[in-house]
């Protein structure tokens, strides 16, 4: 390490904070950058590119190289420390300016959604052959109570086979009825990870062959003209960047650069005593904020509050702080700006998502909702919906789309800028629509004054 230059006073801080963390995991292997270069079959200058910053690593570089210093010491790469890899990986690729780096941001957005549709494969897999034993179980069971009511209906001593085997086929019908419903779910998200590699593929292909990042993937931080024909009233060439209301300047676009897995991964499950309530947002390892809808009742034997993260761990919670207060709230008519804070009784693992209570979005903007709702087979699923900002209903965000029962307390993301519009507080019965709450509320939150990103500017 001792022949790497100093960072270039240019570098972009993203770049700098990449190239730091790579240096940081060379000093684990305790050999030069000649010798790794050809243990890995690169070039020696690439690889002092790569650490020095003044070349973007390739994400198969990073893992390469976090996979070769775990080697070293014994051990296997963390979740932690490749998200955290992952992370800067992604904010130095969206930092750079040339094709190539938006390629790259590309690929690694693919190999991501590769890895989530493997891991759906494999949960897929086990979940059809676990079914399959149950079943053969039942099917076993069935068999061993008709030879039973036949002995005991000809008159003849029985070995004792009924004991318990009503109870244990009750037991075994539940869970293949839940094994159907998790398998069911497993496959559309299955499905949906093949559908979201396809649409990367195809991306990174139109990327490569144009030298450009597409529409649908863009960079929030490169101004676009709308080159579609003007819906009726509108100014052909309206610059959908950003807007000005009274002196405010506001996100919009028509672009779409909002992680979808980084949203799956912050909405959370909320209920109570088993019962599905709702949806929140992770804002940190002991912290959620919901609608208080989802989470209070009156009735304290309806039980225990918990919540339940994208990974599946469900932990105990408790309502902090509720908006309007709960002894001043009708049950069924919340108040403005009906919000629950709710802390955790263990931590979590993230990520995690600190909303900018100074973020304005304009109407006519796409927001992406994914949430559990109600399903057409009457079942809590996973469902994901876009949304268009229509306006404002009184203190409220007025949005249409396909929101579905369930969805409330559901964070929705600006499609163009990932930053957090508000969160989803009402559907609208005479029509596919609803109301949310927007980010700006939050400051009414007292609990959540030291936590709030600061207003830009």
């Amino acid at each position: 390490m001792a022949d790497l230059q100093p960072f270039d006073d240019d570098l972009a801080p993203e770049r700098v904070a990449l190239a730091q963390a790579l240096r940081d995991l060379f000093r684990g292997l305790e050999i030069s950058e000649r010798r790794y270069a050809v243990r890995r079959s690169y070039d020696s200058s690439t690889v002092s590119r790569f650490l020095n910053g003044k070349r973007l690593a390739s994400w198969t570089f990073v893992l390469n190289l976090l996979h070769d210093v775990a080697e070293k010491r014994g051990t296997v790469p963390t979740a932690e420390t490749t998200e955290m890899l992952r992370a800067l990986h992604m904010a130095a690729a969206k930092a750079g300016k040339s094709p190539v780096h938006k390629v790259q941001l590309l690929e690694q957005k693919l190999a991501r959604a590769d890895e989530e549709a493997r891991r759906t494969a494999q949960r897929e897999r086990w979940l059809e052959d676990t079914l399959q034993d149950r079943e053969h179980r039942i099917r076993d069971l069935q068999m061993r109570q008709r030879e039973l009511e036949t002995a005991l209906a000809e008159g003849a001593s029985y070995g004792g086979y009924g004991d318990g085997t009503d109870e244990e086929l009750a037991r075994l019908r539940a869970e293949v009825a839940a094994l159907q419903e998790e398998l069911e779910r497993t496959r559309e998200h299955h499905r949906a990870a093949e559908e979201r590699c396809e649409r990367l593929e195809r991306e990174l292909a139109e990327a490569e062959g144009r030298g450009r990042l597409p529409d649908t993937a863009g960079a929030p931080d490169v101004a676009r003209t709308d080159e579609r024909a003007p819906a009726s009233g509108e100014p052909a060439g309206v610059d959908l960047r950003n807007a000005h209301f009274n002196g405010d300047v506001y996100f919009n676009s028509d672009t779409w650069a909002v992680d979808e897995d980084f949203v799956d991964a912050v909405t959370v499950r909320v209920g109570r005593g088993g019962r599905f309530g709702g949806n929140g947002l992770l804002l940190d390892a002991g912290t959620v904020v919901t609608t208080a809808g989802a989470v209070l009742h009156p009735d304290p034997a309806v039980g225990s509050l918990t919540v339940t993260t994208a990974g599946g761990h469900r932990v105990a919670a408790v309502v902090a702080e509720c908006l309007p207060a709960w002894e001043s709230a009708d049950r069924y008519q919340w108040g403005f700006p009906n919000l629950a804070l709710l802390k955790l009784a263990d931590p979590v693992d993230g990520p995690f998502h600190v909303p900018d209570p100074g973020v304005k979005v304009a109407p006519g903007s796409r927001l992406l909702v994914s949430g559990y709702g109600l399903g057409g087979a009457r079942r809590w699923e996973r469902h994901s919906c876009v949304l268009q900002l229509q306006g404002r209903t009184g203190d409220w965000l007025r949005v249409e789309g396909e929101l579905v029962d369930g969805l409330t307390g559901a964070p929705a993301f600006h499609s163009a800028s990932g930053a957090l519009a508000g969160l989803v507080s009402a559907r609208l019965m005479e029509g596919q629509g609803g109301l949310l709450t927007p980010v700006a509320a939050l400051r009414g939150l007292t609990s959540l004054r030291g936590l709030l990103a600061p207003r830009p500017g």
